[in-house]
């Protein structure tokens, strides 16, 4: 398929299967280097192995398979990797079972209180921010069955397979505590970096797909690249150059400098294109967060910017690969920071929510990346606070949040000093992880790690990448219960705020929507959550397994009068249960659900009470939403 310029459907396919641009720890394949002529990628690489360090199931999740560069591209099973413990189980749960090769998790008694979050986390010198819910007691834990199991007297099923009515608990107590508020959720979203928008023929249909709260999973964040790649042969051309290659920009009397930025590069323009699509299609796209991340800061034969390090010897052939920003560089890269976030309004029209500072800082890899230590990110956000402040970006953009360090996985070690220190975790809003420790071998064992130190601190968790690109071309309702499981971690255990998916759209098993053909139902899973439970909404506690098989969590909207709550039936048989609220009582709840013959399907209403009885279908996920009135 001619996607653009010399784009072959080989080179596609291997920009489709790589998670953040190729990840050979993924999938094996080349970083895409698409340009607006030429649309060249890179080709081939050897694939690294998992990052030994990185907490993992069962002997590391291997990421081998995906498709190759086009020079192939050995790959490598992931190895090693330190084993999972169990799990922390806190009120309500029990101790986690432990991932084979893991540690059996210790039982916290009475779970950890979080502190209240007052008016969100304050930026240097930043005012505003949403206000955070209290985090109430801990999480329950998820492996626990509630107290008497689960009883379903009374109420008739209905065709839908929800039924009305009728007497009887769940458990020994409420299984919704609508009154325990936890964290709040900032949104669900995707990724459109590296992306041509669909052809025209299929853009709608794809769209709709994902954004649209009517007929699609109602996504409502977006995460875009930062365009710094200076590759000779692609460069993306977003920082202006003078005749001798040094950059331009004006010295300002503070100190700080004003770089030429360019504004027409060509990832910037599919960003700003799909933004157009998005407001142009009024209500029923509630796209309303925003992200940005840069792959590698500025860096070329006449700036360097970068500087070899322990992983990687600078070439400048390929000066966005590898290698670490220099120190003496890090106000002119703050600078530019603050220039893009301060650029981004004027040609988006929308305010950037979230500034990442490095896309997977502990990946060694072929293709646009640099590393950073736990002591350079603490020294960069000194700079970038100062810089910052220089420039007035708190004071125009007071909601700004700063995430790092979006690790390859659900880890908080390079953000540790940065935390520590009151000069800089002030500046900190978002700690940023991925989830590549994750994949379908230790799909039904997994349990993300809690980053106490970042809860603690009350700082947010966004789960800002995650794809299915090195699995299997399963598009089926096993794939997206798989799916909709991590999200259901994510939340009620590591108590995230955001979940991101890889790629928007593509031909290729690691997109989320498909431009040809049927959509995968990862998709309308990832929607039961998103089209529903919007941002700002705040997680209520749930007994997380209510029954066998069966993954619950709750939500309700910032006014506390409306109520989302999501079971996963992951069985192969269907479950009668009895949702229970511990204040006023459910409105008539209607419910929608994702089976293998269904997609955010309505299957009808359940009946006003106090305890409504519900069946959940075999193999599927279900979302009640509706009033909660006194």
């Amino acid at each position: 398929m001619q996607v653009v310029g010399t784009f072959s459907l080989l080179a596609f396919a291997a920009i489709v299967a790589g998670c953040h641009g190729g990840s050979a720890s993924r999938d094996g394949s080349a970083a895409p280097e698409p340009d607006a002529a030429t649309a060249s990628i890179d080709t081939g690489g050897s694939s690294s192995a998992l990052d030994a360090s990185g907490a993992g199931g069962t002997g590391g999740v291997s990421r081998a398979g995906g498709a190759g560069g086009s020079e192939g591209g050995s790959t490598e099973t992931a190895t090693g990797g330190l084993p999972s413990t169990g799990g922390t189980a806190r009120t309500g749960g029990t101790t986690g079972t432990p991932v084979t090769g893991g540690t059996t998790g210790t039982l916290v008694t009475g779970g950890t209180t979080g502190t209240p979050v007052t008016g969100g986390t304050a930026g240097a010198p930043r005012t505003g921010g949403t206000s955070g819910a209290t985090r109430t007691g801990g999480t329950s834990g998820t492996t626990g069955a509630p107290t008497g199991g689960t009883t379903t007297t009374g109420g008739t099923t209905s065709a839908g397979g929800t039924s009305a009515g009728g007497a009887g608990t769940a458990s020994s107590g409420a299984n919704v505590r609508f009154s325990q508020a936890k964290q709040v959720i900032d949104g669900f979203g995707v990724s459109n970096a590296w992306l041509y928008p669909p052809s025209a023929s299929a853009k709608t249909a794809v769209y709709d797909a994902l954004f649209s709260v009517s007929k699609g999973a109602g996504l409502s964040l977006l995460r875009n690249r930062v365009p710094f790649r200076e590759n000779p042969k692609n460069d993306d051309k977003f920082i202006n150059k003078n005749s001798d290659g040094t950059y331009q920009y004006t010295a300002n009397s503070d100190g700080s400098k004003t770089f030429s930025l360019n504004w027409s590069n060509w990832d910037l323009n599919n960003t700003s294109a799909l933004l157009s699509d998005i407001k142009a299609s009024g209500a029923d796209y509630q796209v309303t967060k925003f992200m940005s991340t840069p792959w590698t800061p500025p860096n070329n034969s006449v700036s360097k910017w970068k500087v070899s390090d322990s992983y990687k010897t600078m070439n400048y052939n390929t000066p966005e690969v590898g290698g670490t920003l220099d120190p003496n560089h890090y106000a002119d890269y703050a600078d530019v920071l603050a220039d893009y976030v301060l650029g981004y309004k004027a040609k988006f029209g929308v305010d950037l929510s979230v500034l990442s500072l490095q896309n997977e800082p502990n990946f060694q890899c072929t293709y646009e990346s640099a590393d950073w230590t736990a002591a350079q990110f603490h020294d960069f956000f000194a700079i970038l606070k100062t810089e910052f402040t220089k420039k007035g970006v708190f004071t125009q953009l007071p909601n700004l949040k700063i995430m790092a360090p979006e690790f390859q996985n659900v880890k908080e070690d390079l953000i540790l000093p940065t935390l520590n220190d009151s000069n800089t975790s002030d500046l900190l809003g978002v700690v940023g992880v991925h989830q590549y420790e994750f994949g379908k071998s230790n799909a039904t064992s997994y349990t993300p790690p809690t980053l106490t130190n970042s809860l603690a601190a009350d700082k947010r968790i966004w789960m800002t990448e995650f794809s299915t690109a090195a699995w299997t071309g399963d598009t089926s309702i096993t794939d997206a219960l798989i799916v909709a499981r991590l999200v259901h971690m994510d939340l009620v255990v590591a108590e995230m705020s955001a979940f991101l998916y890889w790629w928007a759209w593509g031909a290729g098993n690691g997109c989320l929507a498909q431009t040809s053909g049927t959509q995968p139902k990862r998709l309308y899973a990832l929607g039961q959550y998103s089209r529903f439970i919007r941002p700002d909404w705040i997680r209520v506690d749930a007994v997380a397994n209510p029954a066998t098989n069966v993954y619950l969590s709750a939500f309700k909207n910032p006014t506390g009068d409306q109520v989302a709550v999501v079971a996963i039936n992951a069985g192969t048989s269907q479950v009668p249960l009895a949702l229970t609220i511990d204040t006023g009582r459910f409105g008539a709840l209607t419910s929608y659900r994702t089976s293998a013959s269904e997609n955010l399907a309505n299957v009808g209403a359940v009946t006003a009470g106090t305890t409504v009885n519900v069946t959940l279908a075999a193999s599927s996920i279900t979302t009640f939403v509706g009033p909660v009135t006194p």
